[in-house]
């Protein structure tokens, strides 16, 4: 295997042509791997899902009725297709996870969205050692500050 070709971007997003799956695909596909349950990561119409044990509830509720959903703890590996899966927290919201793949040795980890910062709500974000980290960005930009959790929480408390 070439270094830095386990997963690549197709046309229905994040694929892992060793494992035959799509991590938070945009079209229907065989297999999905989703990081969480939000609209822009869980879409319908997959063949089957695989997420992250406390995602699951939140899964059943965001895709069709009859979906297939599969879970695992977090860091609990399985395999496809010989290529080893497991999930991370990453400190977004509940059942948000980074998706660990690896493959003769080579990790890549696939993060939806994550945060670093502390939050009571969710498993905090664990940092996974790794070859090659995706990233999805959207609040990158440094013009992005979050009012801390406690802070909010007492705001609502108070409201």
């Amino acid at each position: 295997m070439k270094r830095g070709s386990l997963i690549s971007l197709t046309k229905c997003g994040l694929y892992c042509k060793q494992g035959d799956f799509y991590i938070d695909p945009w079209l229907p596909v065989p297999k999905a791997v989703v990081t969480h349950a939000h609209a822009d990561h869980a879409y319908r119409g997959n063949d089957s899902y695989l997420v992250v044990s406390e995602c699951e509830p939140l899964a059943r509720i965001r895709l069709d009725p009859e979906a297939v959903v599969s879970s695992l703890d977090y860091g609990v590996e399985t395999s496809l297709n010989g290529v080893k899966i497991s999930f991370h927290p990453a400190g977004h919201i509940l059942g948000s996870a980074q998706v660990r793949v690896e493959y003769k040795g080579e990790v890549w980890v696939a993060s939806g969205d994550y945060k670093l910062t502390p939050d009571p709500t969710c498993a905090p974000f664990e940092p996974v050692k790794c070859n090659y980290f995706i990233t999805e960005a959207t609040f990158g930009l440094p013009v992005y500050r979050w009012t801390d959790p406690k802070v909010v929480f007492a705001e609502i408390d108070e409201w």
